[in-house]
């Protein structure tokens, strides 16, 4: 394990991991760092705070964990079973493409802006 302070741009360090850990303890609204990850393709590990805001589904998208032994346990789990580290991030990574989408947040201000739904800019997203 490997901790990095602040950087200018966390793609290539999301890349570079086998797992995306994210523990927090305090969490406020929808949480980018789980986002960014699963949109990478990554296999998640969060706390229960981390998935606050975000509508993913603990072992369907990701995997969820509370307790230190809870913790070990997923990450032995996930680290040893990279069929499984896959399928959990294909499926985040589908889960932010069909929720998560630039195009499919910003369409209701399609109509608020008076631009057609259709007009371009704000792709329709798919269904």
């Amino acid at each position: 394990m490997e901790v990095i302070g602040q950087v200018p741009d966390v793609r290539p360090y999301v890349e570079a991991a086998a797992v995306a850990v994210v523990p927090l303890r305090i969490a406020r609204g929808v949480q980018n760092k789980v986002l960014e990850a699963l949109a990478m393709g990554k296999a998640v590990v969060a706390s229960p705070q981390a998935l606050q805001g975000v509508r993913a589904e603990a072992g369907k998208h990701l995997l969820r964990a509370s307790a230190p032994a809870e913790w070990v346990d997923t990450l032995h789990k996930l680290l040893d079973d990279g069929a499984l580290r896959s399928r959990l991030g294909q499926a985040g990574r589908q889960f932010v493409q069909r929720h998560h989408d630039w195009g499919r947040c910003l369409q209701p201000f399609a109509a608020l802006l008076g631009l057609p739904a259709d007009n371009g800019c704000l792709p329709t997203p798919p269904e």
